[in-house]
């Protein structure tokens, strides 16, 4: 028997006092009376059984010339019988009970799991408007229906399924994998310059290169055409695709007050309690005001009854007071913050493609700047459409003479 059917049908604890314990595990078997935890533990025999089938053992001992003695008493049954005048406790279980058994034809948690890319909140939005939200019976939930409409309403799904377990209706979805970029080949355009800089390699594979390795180009300028001639003389529009590799200047730059505000924790804690049920929050505590600067921590966690989850959710929330200080500190001091924030700002703009770098600091109004210049590698080349006039599909027809 698991160890809650036990509790809920009763069991007594007993010692054997006189006789052979030996004797007493035979008869139990022969009879078949339900035995179980038997085992010696000091200079006494302790067994468990059932409340009938304790009173089937007196009735084996008075036969069996051995004497038992009950210990202890649990369970439901026991528990029962030491309220049994006691009607409003009673009255107040079964209601109970009834409300516990009523809580779970609904569903009281929605949980979304798949999500890498797309917001779980969007998915359980759209859930929301098909009518699964805590609170909802779930008879009305069409499962079927959710299946086929959630990857309709978000594009970036491409299936989903809605298992109801409980008072939990889990959503499981699959994004949708999406196809490469198409590239354009047929739409002529010419490759510019997207920044200033110097070139110092050069890779073009459609189009005429305009510009050569070493030549300096300002944004904007042509480094490939998109307009060629073949052998003939003759005029054709392509689709110029390059890599230009130039050396490019880039600033970057960084402040830091000399007077910083540091927060301080003075100690004082602030702890309160919710009971969350179906999105409305219960409070635990008595109301009062939080005076000063503090930062929230929060905790939730389901409510759990002998082994089953509630439609319940405990929030603990925990409010750390803290006070701002004013402190000054060197110009040493902010150099040195200020090189870290920079230094971080290089590794993620620039990486390992910055072939030199020089630095200044000043201060001025109680701010330190430290500003970075560096050259750095980068690709500059930048695809530009080359405007085509289609005279097929102009509203105003060409003058007589073909001009």
């Amino acid at each position: 028997m698991g160890e809650w059917t036990k509790r809920a049908r009763g069991y007594v604890i007993f010692t054997v006092e006189e006789g052979a314990p030996e004797r007493l595990m035979d008869l139990c078997a022969r009879h078949g009376v339900p035995l179980w935890d038997a085992a010696w533990r000091g200079d006494r025999f302790f067994g468990r059984t059932t409340p009938d089938g304790y009173r089937r053992i007196r009735s084996l001992a008075r036969k069996a010339d051995f004497r038992t003695k009950v210990r202890k008493r649990r369970g439901l049954p026991f528990v029962v019988w030491r309220y049994r005048k006691r009607r409003g406790i009673l009255i107040g279980a079964i209601l109970f009970l009834a409300l516990l058994i009523a809580s779970q034809q609904f569903i009281w948690v929605v949980r979304v799991e798949g999500c890498e890319t797309v917001d779980p909140l969007v998915v359980k939005q759209a859930l929301d408007r098909l009518g699964v939200r805590p609170g909802t019976l779930k008879a009305q939930v069409d499962t079927r229906k959710i299946r086929v409409e959630i990857p309709l309403m978000i594009k970036d799904l491409s299936w989903s399924a809605l298992n109801l377990q409980g008072t939990t209706a889990t959503l499981q979805v699959r994004e949708r994998t999406k196809p490469p970029q198409k590239i354009d080949v047929d739409t002529p355009a010419n490759v510019v310059a997207s920044m200033d800089g110097q070139i110092i390699r050069l890779e073009v594979t459609d189009g005429k290169a305009m510009r050569k390795v070493g030549d300096t180009v300002r944004k904007g300028e042509l480094i490939a055409s998109g307009i060629v001639e073949d052998r003939w003389g003759l005029t054709h529009l392509v689709r110029a695709n390059a890599s230009a590799l130039a050396k490019v200047p880039q600033t970057l730059t960084v402040e830091v007050p000399l007077f910083q505000e540091e927060l301080r924790v003075t100690g004082k804690v602030s702890h309160r309690r919710w009971l969350e049920v179906g999105g409305l929050r219960i409070p635990l505590f008595l109301q009062s005001k939080l005076e000063g600067d503090y930062k929230l921590e929060r905790f939730t966690q389901p409510v759990k009854l002998l082994g089953m989850e509630l439609p319940l959710e405990l929030t603990k929330e925990s409010y750390l007071f803290y006070q701002r200080d004013q402190q000054e500190i060197s110009e040493e001091s902010a150099l040195r913050i200020a090189q870290i924030r920079l230094s971080a700002q290089e590794r993620e703009m620039f990486g390992e493609k910055m072939l030199s770098s020089q630095y200044t600091a000043e201060t001025e109004n109680g701010i330190l700047t430290l500003r970075g210049d560096y050259v750095v590698e980068m690709d500059i080349a930048q695809q530009v459409e080359i405007p085509v006039f289609d005279w097929g599909k102009s509203e105003k027809p060409p003058r007589e003479g073909g001009y």
